[in-house]
């Protein structure tokens, strides 16, 4: 858009004219905004053209496992559902007093229903809590549970997103009850927000797939184990209406009484080792372990979310993953075990979460649909 002006005589400056100047400048500034938001949106919404733009020379080699080790299905749609039976628990106790006045907090969860679907190097995933199941517990508050995972699986590397909210804990720690009573201490009120980042390497890709058991786009057809190396960040909150300990206990925690927010952010490098035995060719048993110390970021936050204590420390963690089933071309099946442990001493209090999955899984390869396949490849990288 180009204005000309000619003016003839002597400018007179009124206030009208000032104003009808700033109006046209505005137009100009925001046309010229306008149609470079347009093109930033034709680039943005057209994938090839954005990574024509932006990587013009991108190429992406496509390296292939040992077949005699791995079978790979790139026309699949592969789709499992998990029933799980979590055991979820997050324990507080003071650093110097009486280590039986800490407070364990534990969920009403039974049983979890999760879905999961993966076409070449994506997964994605959400599970959702079932109303009853192995484990019911009248005497614990109600607790709701939701998680949802995307993850991207090369063949050496692998990332994975995963967001989880759980809301209703119960203190099930009575040693200390003030009353002498073995009543629990129930806290709807209490959430749990989880926000992780992983990155996965494995080195020995080619005969080895880690992601195998877990996403079923491949297969490991003989046995064979690695060195793999996990990092991540992981932020969370753990938070509640009120102190997050209960004013029976709040004498054993000095300076902690009043604290209503934990929140956390972690650094984790953990080197790991992962393998699959196969047997009678079609069943296999996997196993994997990460040990690790994660760099913690910690502070406290009162009701009004004032800052109380911040400060850093090292975390010991164990991720350790089992599971035992049997693949075919199209179905698989098997028992899934999960389980994550991290011990921590922050100040005033010492914390240990513990989180175990236990259940079945079933699961069938589909031929990809058509809009899937050209979804797939006009929104990916080339060549991927």
């Amino acid at each position: 858009m180009v204005l000309r002006y000619r003016f003839t005589g002597h400018l007179r400056v009124t206030k009208f004219s000032a104003i009808f100047v700033i109006i046209v400048v505005f137009l100009e500034v925001l046309c010229s905004s306008r149609d470079a938001f347009a093109q930033k949106e034709n680039v943005f919404l057209h994938p090839k053209k954005f990574y024509k733009k932006f990587f013009p020379h991108l190429k992406i080699k496509r390296d292939v496992p040992d077949s005699s080790y791995i079978m790979v299905y790139p026309n699949y749609l592969s789709v499992n559902a998990q029933v799980l039976s979590p055991t979820i628990q997050f324990d507080i106790a003071p650093q110097k007093s009486n280590p039986a006045a800490a407070t364990s907090f534990k969920t009403d969860i039974a049983d979890i229903v999760g879905f999961s679907a993966t076409y070449r190097f994506i997964t994605a995933g959400f599970a959702v809590q079932l109303p009853s199941g192995m484990q019911t517990h009248s005497d614990h508050a109600k607790s709701y549970y939701r998680t949802a995972t995307i993850k991207y699986n090369s063949r050496s590397k692998s990332f994975q997103f995963r967001y989880l909210r759980l809301k209703g804990l119960t203190d099930v720690n009575t040693s200390v009850n003030p009353d002498g009573s073995n009543n629990y201490i129930k806290r709807p009120d209490i959430v749990n927000k989880e926000f992780q980042f992983e990155w996965l390497y494995n080195p020995g890709w080619r005969k080895y797939s880690y992601s195998a058991p877990y996403t079923f786009s491949e297969r490991q057809i003989k046995s064979r184990a690695g060195f793999l190396l996990n990092t991540g960040l992981f932020y969370r909150q753990l938070s509640g209406d009120s102190a997050l300990i209960d004013k029976g206990k709040q004498e054993y925690f000095n300076e902690f009484e009043d604290i209503t927010t934990i929140r956390t952010f972690s650094i984790r490098i953990a080197p790991g080792v992962g393998g699959t035995l196969v047997f009678l060719k079609r069943y296999y048993f996997s196993v994997a372990v990460f040990p690790s110390y994660d760099l913690y970021f910690y502070k406290y936050l009162t009701i009004l979310d004032e800052k109380v204590k911040g400060s850093q420390t090292f975390a010991f963690v164990v991720d350790g993953k089992a599971s035992v089933g049997y693949q075919s071309k199209r179905l698989y099946a098997g028992i899934r075990y999960e389980t994550e442990r991290s011990t921590a001493s922050l100040s005033y209090i010492k914390t240990k979460d513990m989180s175990t999955y236990l259940g079945v899984e079933v699961g069938y390869r589909f031929n990809a649909p058509r809009v899937l396949k050209k979804v797939y490849k006009d929104t990916m990288p080339p060549g991927m």
